[in-house]
């Protein structure tokens, strides 16, 4: 590549149609593109294309836009399976090779520890993939539409809050479609009865309908309504579900009354048969309701766990922090000496303390409330020696970035969904631990996300 060159105006102005070559692609989804040594990012352009791009916007340092045509394919180009795809926001990468998808989801997070971090020499192991790129999602949230007067669930489009309605999703268990096919057809045959709840009146009904599968193929569907009452049209697709699927054990209705974009509320009534679903992973049964976190596949899950494992010694005393229902470290309570799990959603943790007095965990407390909260009980608790934190996508919250830089803890596994966010907080810890080893995961294939498994050591007299 040319030097990049310096302009006093950018090369380009918004409305243009510009020949961009791809070069690259960023953490987010775009591609990067260069005309005339000026950057543009384009949605789903792949590398080693040269695309005809109209433009939208331009900033200072680069521009934005949207290919119009393609002049020169890429050869790491793959016919996209999806008759979805560049409409709906699921997806961001599937026109690419699976191969060169997870190369550049490495090279990201090279250059996140790199340049973000400030560490070069960090071990980056090799990604984990999936041997089917496809159908590995275990859940789904659907949204509600109306689309050529059809009741239809969809997602939103890409890059708005607008609904698509999607027949398929390639990304889901086949069990999920086929769920998501009769309630589509139960909801069309009641359509005057149904009312859609819009999210700026407040008014309506349904909001979501969420489906869990497990390993076995056994389902869990859920029903989010703004009301109290199993509706008559919620009634007769919970009876068309109830008569086609076969390894259904549960409907639920979760009643959601609240305004904002929180999908579930913990009020649930059921429908039929119980209000979760059981799934077998990583040694362990698992008891999930609708709103519980658990990761979208289990095979995946059982890596995660397995890393867990392998990197904290016999005999530790754990503190799990966003532990959800104990999915990373309850598989390995007979090595542990204690795990203290610390999750918020009230649900998830009445079910995990459910499950530690059935099975007679005595080595496990379940602590209901705030990560960031916790830290103060436990954190310069002397018997704590190991951490394992799974935060969400935002990253870890200063308050335990702090506490841990003081702590005495010795080894802190973290498991990230974001290497930006992993990034920025594993800069926070670095005068106190060292980042021994960086795993990445491919377990969303088909989008820019990025898994990491990592374990910091503490330093010798780091504090």
């Amino acid at each position: 590549m040319s030097k990049k060159q310096y302009y006093e105006k950018p090369p380009l102005s918004a409305g243009d149609e510009v020949e961009v070559t791809i070069i690259d692609v960023a953490y987010g989804g775009d591609s990067v593109g260069r005309y005339k040594d000026f950057t543009v990012f384009l949605p789903y352009g792949v590398p080693g294309a040269v695309v005809r791009a109209k433009i939208s916007e331009v900033k200072k340092n680069f521009a934005l836009g949207r290919i119009t045509r393609v002049i020169n394919e890429s050869p790491i180009y793959s016919k996209p399976p999806c008759r979805y795809f560049g409409q709906c926001g699921g997806c961001d990468w599937m026109n690419m090779s699976y191969n060169a998808q997870t190369a550049n989801k490495m090279k990201i997070v090279k250059f996140m520890l790199e340049k973000t971090a400030g560490l070069p020499n960090v071990l980056i192991k090799d990604i984990i993939k999936y041997e089917n790129p496809l159908h590995y999602r275990n859940r789904a949230q659907y949204k509600i539409t109306i689309e050529d007067g059809a009741i239809r669930l969809g997602f939103y489009r890409a890059r708005s809050h607008n609904v698509i309605g999607v027949d398929e999703c390639l990304l889901m268990h086949p069990k999920i479609n086929e769920i998501a096919s009769v309630i589509t057809a139960a909801l069309n045959e009641r359509k005057k009865e149904v009312t859609i709840y819009d999210e700026n009146t407040g008014r309506g009904c349904l909001r979501h309908v969420a489906v869990k599968v497990n390993l076995k193929g056994e389902s869990l569907v859920t029903f989010v309504c703004a009301d109290k009452d199993v509706k008559p049209f919620i009634q007769h697709a919970s009876d068309a579900v109830r008569e086609k699927i076969t390894g259904l054990k549960g409907i639920v209705l979760n009643i959601n009354t609240e305004p904002g974009n929180n999908v579930f509320s913990e009020k649930e009534k059921m429908i039929y048969g119980q209000t979760y679903i059981t799934e077998h992973a990583a040694g362990m049964d698992f008891n999930l309701s609708s709103a519980a976190f658990f990761q979208v596949n289990a095979g995946m899950l059982e890596k995660m766990a397995a890393f867990v494992a392998d990197n904290i010694k016999k005999g530790a005393a754990v503190l799990d922090l966003y532990g959800g229902v104990g999915a990373l470290t309850l598989p390995s309570r007979n090595k542990f000496r204690e795990i203290y799990v610390v999750e918020i959603d009230t649900s998830a943790a009445q079910r995990l303390y459910d499950m530690t007095v059935k099975e007679h965990m005595n080595n496990v407390t379940v602590v209901n409330g705030r990560a960031e909260d916790a830290v103060d009980r436990f954190m310069n608790d002397a018997r704590i020696t190991d951490v394992v934190i799974d935060p969400p996508r935002k990253g870890i919250h200063p308050k335990i970035l702090a506490a841990l830089r003081k702590s005495r803890i010795q080894n802190i596994i973290y498991i990230s969904c974001n290497p930006a966010s992993f990034a920025r907080d594993v800069k926070e810890l670095k005068d106190s631990y060292y980042v021994r080893e960086v795993s990445p995961l491919d377990q969303f294939p088909q989008t820019y996300h990025v898994e990491l498994m990592a374990k910091l050591e503490k330093k010798r007299g780091g504090i």
